[in-house]
């Protein structure tokens, strides 16, 4: 229950900072590796004494030099993530009309706006492209994974621990694999099935967005836990905790 509650905290500031003008998305990109460091920090304070001890969660947020250490990771693997998306995607986007980009841009803007079937842009993508933007993300994941950990817990540079943690990752890749190949398939059970078939039975639509909204907290809970163990079970635990419950 702690660390759905912090997770609702966490989501909920990511909420606010997105809609703020000019400075929310900065502050949302930076905020990313914090609060992957803060979540499994919590992990880890959990595992160790099976007691919630929040002011131990934010400690490696207070060595020097961590925050703007993080706030790099965190503009580097969003400007990664773009270049990734256009390179994947550019051929296709470059074959659209200026009046298909009007339209996919109102549609995003517009919660109002529906498109028709005439409406809707004439292209395709191919498996190729969905393929290579799959097997990028997944490079590009693995690289960042044990990253704000490492920054965090055991105080390395940037460069450290990118390094660290793709070695480590790679060697590991099999597993990796596996594990984006299970949250996936559960993540677009919970997010599609799953509202659709709540939607077909007729449910109100604050509902399912909420019971959608919950599911998606409680696997990003999971995934934070998948964090931390993996992080054991490949470099062991560390020793941070300083504050006795």
């Amino acid at each position: 229950m702690a660390l759905l509650a912090i997770t609702f905290i966490i989501n909920f500031i990511s909420q606010i900072l997105i809609i703020l003008p000019l400075i929310g998305l900065p502050l949302f990109i930076v905020s990313i590796p914090i609060s992957s460091l803060v979540m499994v920090s919590a992990c880890r304070s959990i595992d160790g004494n099976n007691k919630v001890i929040p002011a131990e969660w934010i400690l490696p947020l207070k060595k020097p030099g961590v925050i703007q250490r993080l706030a790099i990771i965190g503009f580097l693997y969003a400007s990664i993530f773009v270049l990734i998306t256009f390179i994947s995607f550019y051929p296709t986007m470059n074959a659209l009309s200026h009046e298909d980009m009007q339209k996919i841009s109102r549609l995003l803007s517009d919660p109002e706006y529906k498109l028709t079937l005439n409406d809707i842009p004439s292209f395709s993508i191919s498996i190729f492209q969905y393929a290579l933007w799959a097997i990028l993300t997944f490079l590009t994941a693995i690289t960042f994974w044990h990253v704000p950990q490492l920054i965090g817990w055991e105080n390395m540079s940037v460069k450290k621990a990118l390094f660290y943690s793709l070695v480590a990752s790679w060697r590991n890749k099999l597993a990796f694999i596996v594990y984006f190949s299970i949250w996936g398939i559960l993540f677009y059970a919970s997010q599609f099935l799953l509202t659709d078939l709540m939607m077909l039975m007729g449910l109100p639509l604050m509902l399912v967005a909420f019971v959608a909204q919950i599911l998606v907290m409680i696997i990003a809970v999971s995934m934070y836990c998948g964090f931390y163990s993996s992080y054991v079970a490949i470099f062991g635990k560390p020793d941070i905790r300083t504050i006795k419950p």
